[in-house]
């Protein structure tokens, strides 16, 4: 916590000095930032910058905050020499955002990730904005959680380059932020010579605070007098919102339980697990005017998850949602492994007011070909008309009454970015009906019950483990790892002579252990390993994407998803339903891509939503042609998927498939939308 304290405070006192010397070159009464020297102490200076202030604003910059006045004298002194350098150089001519971004260079990574904050880049601030200003000349613009100021800063640039007068843009462009080193780094993100003399509309607050009639006060840059405005209501609201996860949740607790107030049943669905971020659009929807946009940058993780299909139906409350944009060109963030979406939306008049089509748009293109003002134009007007006109970007538009028939299959997010509409005709069952679908055993500490080679431990005490996706080379194969299943007392152990598990054992017999892992039931080190596992699927899917077999059953780590057949089911048959292109489709579409390229799934959205072709819609002849299709790829490895796809023995078990249900769909077409999900998310490495 210090360390984080004091690379606050000595960010602070740079952006004070840095600043001063870029406002003493435009205005005669900053000069005395350069009276700073060997002798001036922290408290001297910090009454000299109150002052210049009170004569010339950005008292968001200029103002005391905890510990700049406990400085260490051996920082202290680098400070002073700093400034001294500053003041025998002209920094007043040097780009305000590139000055922001040595700011934002001395806020390290790990801070801003305490904080949730990165950086919006400027080309994906500039698309947002043209999102969701309409009205350039008299749309009010707020972003509520401004972090460095790139979108206040877009919003900005585009009034002042469509020739809005410099006071009109200045009164219009409000950002704010509960962070006071994020106000500061903004405000240098938004001056410019031209509004030197003009109160930007900065301030520091808690964005589930605001209100309508919150009261804001400014500063009056040419006098010096404090004005208070109400924040009014706004035509536009763009933000990056802070990723803050559960963890972080317990310092909002009260803001989250206000918004949630009265959203019933639904609400109570997405209070579980819902990110902070996620709360935001309820809170901010008073501070919009009736049709007003909402333009949110959010994690991804709403499209595969249950709180983000529960924040879909409470949106609909609330908003049009109009648009949500991915990246198919690499993470739009390279220094987090949060992967992000754009949302688009408008505030609807009344509840009842019917939605219209939802785009889902993928960005084929990396952020620089959206580098001057002109791609970014024509990106937004594509969007808004729902048209492309060149290879920049995909876009599906989908009824909200469609999407509510893929929501029921949990593909209602990630799989409209692609062509999916194939999938509604098809027969098809919930994979519940079929299977019991359980997680694999979790005891803890593996080092215990997963022993290395060489454990040294009796045979009747070792059973297979089938642990991981990397343990299946090919979709039929015995467990690869070990486990450690024993359920005799020491005392029986040692009767027997079994020392291998009794020495075992006492590697890990401590106190601490005991009481970890004891339970009901079960002796501290003992793990029941006589559930015996055949069909699997996984948890977080790499490169390949099927559903194992382990021959001969074994048992199943925590990573895995089992699958215990209800009643009489061919496995052999429903093995190779599970492996068809078309449920490689919905397993991939009913998760969402991690930051490392990994598929997000868990055990309750396979429970809930996978579905699989209906084995009782076949007859004989069809369920004899899939499995002799299917033989050959039981004899090979697994390959990832877009050199899967191009096997020919994968083609023809395919179109037997296809062929065996009747389905009046092209095989290429599935391919295709399957390539095109797997290449989003694996984006996300680069």
């Amino acid at each position: 916590m210090e360390q984080v304290l004091a690379q606050a405070v000595i960010s602070n006192w740079i952006g004070k000095i840095l600043f001063g010397h870029i406002l003493r070159e435009k205005d005669v009464r900053a000069q005395r930032v350069a009276a700073i020297d060997d002798e001036t102490t922290p408290e001297e200076a910090l009454a000299l910058f109150r002052q210049l202030s009170e004569d010339c604003n950005f008292w968001t910059i200029f103002s005391d905050s905890i510990g700049l006045s406990v400085i260490p004298n051996v920082v202290w002194d680098q400070l002073k020499q700093f400034n001294k350098l500053l003041s025998d150089l002209r920094v007043g001519s040097v780009d305000q955002g590139q000055l922001s971004g040595v700011l934002e260079a001395t806020v390290e990574v790990a801070v801003r990730k305490v904080r949730g904050q990165y950086p919006t880049p400027i080309e994906l601030a500039r698309l947002l904005v043209h999102l969701c200003v309409r009205d350039t000349v008299d749309d009010r613009v707020l972003d509520p959680c401004c972090g460095s100021g790139t979108i206040a800063r877009a919003a900005m640039e585009q009034k002042l380059t469509a020739g809005v007068a410099s006071d009109r843009a200045a009164a219009t462009v409000f950002a704010g932020d509960q962070d006071p080193q994020a106000v500061q780094i903004a405000t240098f993100a938004l001056a410019r010579p031209s509004l030197m003399h003009m109160p930007l509309r900065i301030f520091q607050r808690d964005a589930f605070t605001l209100e309508p009639a919150t009261a804001i006060d400014f500063r009056n840059p040419t006098d010096g007098t404090v004005f208070t405005e109400a924040l009014g209501n706004f035509e536009a609201i763009t933000s990056n919102l802070p990723f803050v996860a559960q963890e972080g949740r317990k310092q909002y607790g009260n803001a989250l339980n206000r918004v949630t107030a009265g959203m019933g049943e639904e609400g109570e669905r997405f209070t579980r697990r819902a990110d902070v971020a996620a709360y935001l659009p309820f809170s901010l929807h008073p501070l919009l005017v009736d049709g007003g946009r909402l333009g949110i940058i959010i994690t991804n993780a709403w499209l595969g998850t249950d709180w983000g299909d529960a924040f879909y139906n409470l949106l609909g409350r609330y908003y049009d949602l109009k648009a949500v944009v991915t990246s198919g060109a690499g993470r739009w963030f390279q220094n987090s492994e949060v992967v992000t979406n754009i949302l688009v939306m408008e505030k609807k008049a009344d509840p009842a007011q019917p939605s219209g089509d939802i785009k889902f748009i993928v960005l084929t293109r990396p952020l620089e070909g959206l580098a001057d003002e002109e791609a970014v134009q024509i990106a937004a007007a594509q969007i808004e008309l729902g048209q492309t006109q060149n290879d920049t970007m995909t876009i599906r538009a989908i009824s909200p009454a469609d999407l509510a028939r893929f929501r029921r299959m949990g593909l209602g997010g990630n799989a409209q970015f692609s062509d999916c509409d194939w999938l509604l005709g098809l027969p098809l069952a919930p994979l519940k009906d079929l299977f019991t679908v359980r997680r694999g055993e979790r005891r803890g500490m593996n080092a215990l019950f997963y022993p290395r080679p060489g454990h040294g431990i009796e045979a009747e005490y070792i059973k297979p483990l089938a642990k991981s996706p990397t343990d299946f080379s090919r979709l039929r194969c015995p467990a690869a790892k070990e486990a450690f299943s024993c359920s005799r007392t020491e005392e029986e152990l040692a009767a027997r002579g079994h020392t291998g598990a009794l020495n075992w054992i006492m590697r890990f017999k401590t106190p601490e252990n005991m009481a970890k892992l004891g339970t009901n039931g079960l002796l501290w080190y003992e793990m029941k390993a006589d559930t015996l596992t055949d069909l699997v699927m996984f948890i977080n899917y790499g490169d390949r994407l099927f559903v194992g077999r382990v021959d001969p059953p074994a048992f199943a780590d925590q990573r895995l998803v089992r699958l215990e057949p209800r009643g009489a089911v061919d496995i052999d048959l429903a093995h190779a339903l599970l492996n068809s292109t078309i449920s490689m489709f919905i397993i991939e579409g009913m998760g969402f891509g991690r930051g490392l390229g990994a598929l997000d799934l868990n055990k309750d959205r396979i429970e809930d939503y996978m579905h699989v072709l209906d084995p009782g819609q076949l007859d004989q002849a069809g369920i004899d042609a899939i499995k002799a299709a299917f033989a050959p790829l039981l004899a090979r490895d697994v390959l990832n998927v877009a050199d899967e796809l191009e096997q020919a023995d994968r083609q023809a078990f395919d179109a037997s498939i296809i062929e065996a249900f009747g389905l009046g769909i092209d095989r290429q077409r599935v391919y295709d939308a399957l390539l095109s999900l797997v290449e989003i998310r694996r984006t996300a490495l680069e």
